[in-house]
């Protein structure tokens, strides 16, 4: 039995909780706030805070309302978050009910359920060896269960041996779908005892004196054995799923009344409380006292002043970044050395400067070191930083991202860009909006190093597209992609020290050219991000690329020399941010532009240089693309190459543009 004072202190965050509701739907029905969930009925999750330690860092349901309070999150920082003023600690950003609190290891919740999972196990991967013995919750809902990253990230914290409790709400809703025999955990003809070989430990969180003593021994033992445990933890909705829903729709009313009188864990303790001795006067004055605190509280949050709307997703660049772009650091002796090498030998560097870099992606260790030999030899000399992971890329980005949470430094691995979708959802809605929706109180600047593109043999539909444009659509997020060994080597460390997510497009046709050529003091030498690169100068045409097809550009340009027509000729090296500046300058030069690449023609990111080109231009600019279809690279080499932009087709419309007539000799 938890003793008296203990009790009444777990009574006043349960009822402060459950009063921050009141207040919050209050506010939403006079119309002066927008959005209420409430957790009326999963208060019991405050009985946690008894078992976890400042240590230990937890990934939260957008119910814990009681948990977090518990936690040390304060009822002012709710109510800021409600009215979406300038002191919310997401300067009204993100949805009132998604919080987070940097300074007591909550992270920072996603709207997308379940999203948090695979982080989870992220930061216990980089935690799981402090000698203080942290753990990580995991805390979901039934409904959220089910989602496949849940599930990806469970089976990862048993293959891997990860502390990380998941503790599953249950209160039988998703919304307004029942999930009882719906969950792997509910079975339609049986509860299951196990799943993934784990336990499967059933709390009723309704009764929460009782379920103290169910949780203790499972969270000591996550924290003495350092692997997982999976408690489902039996919750009762009282209230709509928000204030934009209805339940009565879905649920009768003796439904709903047998859960306000039976299931309702506040007034179970209630009840406790006064059968142990405690007077309705001493619960009235807490109760009195909690009011009139939250309605201080609430009158400071509608006097918080509004933040500031800004158009900025991403964090500034270093200082130290900008010291490394001095003339002398970007004009190093250069030697011969592949795209391959020069990828290889920066990534040597970094894991060798930084213990806490590491990497992880499908088959890079050795003896295999990658399918394309990226990661060769790396895995040998830094042995447990360089790391196979399951084939799974939402694993490998979402375990990327919560080790960076931790203070790692990841570089995570897509073995073909054909393979983002797979990792949609961490890159789209985890990796590049966490810095801008927390307001700059978390970042987790990982590298995702993409093999792409097409112009080889032994490619076809899966394993030969480009997929820059659509990355460049996702505010947040740095998109690379080089054309050649140096500028890979000098982004790739530009990306190591820029503190953002970034995405790193690597063709795979450039990785082994026998003629590249790289920076001798490779760590050193550094690219400014956003910059494009001239690669050659001219005043009569402007050929713009990047990746696979800056070098048929060139070999165009050196075509048209010999009619000593001179082509500006340039790389763009980035996709986001890219460089409009040099873009502008040099077409205000030529007039004629044409923009090369293998993606696809619509929406492919040539559209978006052609029309800021044309929006932005101060005189006449003739604009071709030249891009590949709307469609499917083949398996066939020849029908391939067919599609994609070449040599003929560039040299063509460079005709064109410049009224040339063109002859084609066999």
């Amino acid at each position: 039995m938890l003793e008296p004072q203990k009790a009444l202190a777990l009574y006043h965050v349960m009822l402060t909780a459950r009063l921050l509701d009141q207040f919050e739907l209050a506010a939403v029905n006079r119309g002066e706030a927008w959005f209420h969930i409430s957790g009326s009925g999963h208060e019991s999750s405050a009985i946690l805070n008894e078992f976890l330690q400042d240590q230990d860092w937890l990934s939260c349901h957008y119910r814990d309302k009681a948990l977090l309070l518990g936690r040390g999150v304060s009822s002012q920082e709710f109510l800021n978050a409600l009215y979406g003023n300038a002191e919310s600690y997401s300067g009204g950003r993100q949805m009132n009910p998604f919080t987070s609190c940097r300074a007591r290891n909550v992270m920072n919740m996603s709207i997308p359920v379940g999203n948090g999972a695979l982080q989870c196990v992220g930061v216990a991967t980089s935690i799981r060896s402090q000698p203080d013995n942290p753990i990580v919750l995991c805390s979901i809902g039934d409904g959220t269960s089910q989602q496949g990253e849940v599930l990806e990230a469970i089976a990862e914290a048993v293959r891997s041996q990860l502390p990380v409790l998941f503790f599953i709400q249950d209160n039988q809703l998703a919304v307004s779908t029942k999930t009882r025999g719906k969950t792997f955990f509910s079975h339609p003809d049986a509860e299951p005892e196990e799943f993934y070989g784990l336990p499967i430990h059933r709390v009723d969180g309704r009764e929460v004196l009782q379920a103290r003593q169910h949780l203790a021994p499972v969270i000591e033992q996550v924290r003495a054995s350092r692997g997982p445990a999976i408690v489902i933890f039996r919750t009762c909705r009282l209230d709509n799923h928000s204030n934009a829903d209805d339940q009565s729709l879905y649920r009768s009313v003796h439904d709903l009344e047998q859960s306000r009188l039976e299931d309702d864990p506040l007034g179970r303790l209630e009840n406790a409380l006064l059968e142990s001795g405690i007077t309705d006067l001493q619960l009235d004055e807490i109760k009195s006292a909690i009011q009139i605190r939250l309605a201080a509280e609430e009158s400071r949050a509608k006097s918080g002043g509004q933040p500031t709307a800004v158009k900025t997703v991403k964090a500034a660049l270093p200082d130290v970044l900008e010291g490394k772009f001095n003339p002398a650091a970007c004009q190093p002796a250069f030697v011969n050395c592949t795209m391959r090498q020069a990828i290889n030998r920066v990534l040597r560097h970094h894991l060798s400067s930084n213990h806490s870099v590491f990497l992880y992606g499908e088959d890079i260790e050795d003896p295999k070191g990658d399918v394309f030999g990226v990661t060769r030899d790396l895995s040998n000399e830094f042995s447990g930083r360089v790391l196979n992971s399951p084939l799974s890329e939402s694993t490998i980005v979402g375990l990327s991202i919560g080790r960076a949470l931790a203070g790692d430094k990841p570089v995570c691995f897509i073995q073909f860009a054909d393979f983002i979708p797979h990792a949609l959802n961490q890159i789209m809605s985890e990796l590049a909006t966490l810095y801008w929706r927390s307001n700059g109180e978390w970042s987790a600047p990982v590298i995702v190093m993409i093999a792409c593109g097409a112009y080889r043999p032994g490619l076809g539909p899966f394993h030969a597209q480009s997929m820059e444009a659509l990355m460049a659509q996702v505010p947040g997020l740095d998109v690379f992609y080089p054309s050649n060994a140096g500028d890979a080597a000098g982004l790739l460390n530009s990306a190591f020290l820029s503190g953002r997510p970034s995405i790193f497009f690597y063709p795979k046709n450039a990785l082994n050219r026998p003629e590249d050529r790289a920076p001798e003091n490779i760590g050193q030498y550094f690219l400014p991000i956003g910059d494009a690169i001239q690669v050659r100068k001219g005043n009569d045409l402007s050929l713009l690329a990047w990746g696979n097809t800056l070098q048929i550009c060139l070999r165009v340009a050196v075509e048209l020399s010999k009619l000593e027509i001179d082509c500006d000729v340039i790389d763009l090296a980035c996709i986001s941010p890219w460089d409009k500046e040099a873009v502008l300058k040099s077409v205000q030069k030529t007039g004629r532009m044409i923009v090369v690449e293998e993606n696809t023609h619509t929406c492919g990111f040539g559209a978006e240089v052609a029309a800021t080109v044309a929006e932005s231009a101060t005189r006449p600019v003739l604009i071709r693309r030249i891009t590949g279809p709307d469609s499917y690279l083949p398996f066939n080499f020849d029908n391939q190459r067919a599609l994609l932009p070449s040599f003929e087709s560039i040299l063509a419309t460079a005709a064109e543009l410049l009224d040339l007539d063109l002859d084609w000799q066999t």
